[in-house]
């Protein structure tokens, strides 16, 4: 289980369902298609609430505001290669967006390892990101284990001894949340950024018409 196991195992398990997944729109119906995974029936998580260190550890709940987008991923600072490449794609594809439409954009970064990612860990991680992250975590391990049940995610962590390195495996899926807390669109790790601006772009302009 060292190195590097459960997290490809995660990550596998994580591509085999968001295939499964479908396609977007249909093209049939005059909505333009989403380049991400859409579920059906779509994962409703609006109910999930978790405490955000940002706002002195207050309840967030997972839905965004209204006319606005929530994009939600659940990871942890001490990870190597996924979290952190998934947060610089999810960058560049916000920074491609006119700023009113980046406005109506919120991130948030749930831990699955609150032992070693406190609140201001956390955020100091999010903050080389994003100028209004959400670092949300929490030391209740089943409020943890029932939020990312919600969303299907999955993770472990390696057992181990106070003080002694350990590995952790989770599911590499970025969840973009609309106002009724329900997911519109599931992106892979890898996602294109291009592919992100556009996908946020189309969701904008449906909460306008």
């Amino acid at each position: 289980m060292r190195s590097r196991g459960p997290r490809a195992l995660l990550l596998a398990v994580a591509a085999v369902s968001l295939a499964a997944c479908g396609d977007a729109d249909d093209p049939a119906a005059g909505r333009p298609e989403l380049e991400g995974a859409v579920r059906s029936p779509a994962l409703e998580v609006g109910d999930v609430v978790l405490p955000d260190a940002a706002a002195g550890g207050g309840p967030m709940a997972m839905r965004a505001e209204e006319g606005e987008l929530l994009i939600v991923y659940f990871g942890y600072t001490s990870c190597p290669d996924v979290c952190p490449t998934t947060m610089s794609d999810l960058r560049v594809g916000l920074e491609a967006l006119e700023p009113a439409a980046r406005g109506r954009i919120s991130v948030a970064m749930v831990t699955v390892d609150p032992e070693r990612d406190t609140g201001a860990v956390l955020g100091a991680y999010l903050d080389h990101f994003f100028d209004d992250g959400h670092p949300l975590r929490t030391d209740d391990a089943a409020a943890l284990a029932a939020a990312a049940r919600t969303f299907g995610v999955q993770y472990e962590v390696e057992a181990h001894e106070p003080g002694e390195a350990y590995d952790v495996g989770h599911t590499a899926i970025t969840f973009v949340v609309d106002d009724s807390g329900t997911v519109a669109v599931e992106w892979p790790f890898g996602f294109e950024s291009a592919s992100m601006t556009a996908d946020l772009t189309t969701l904008l302009e449906r909460t306008m018409s």
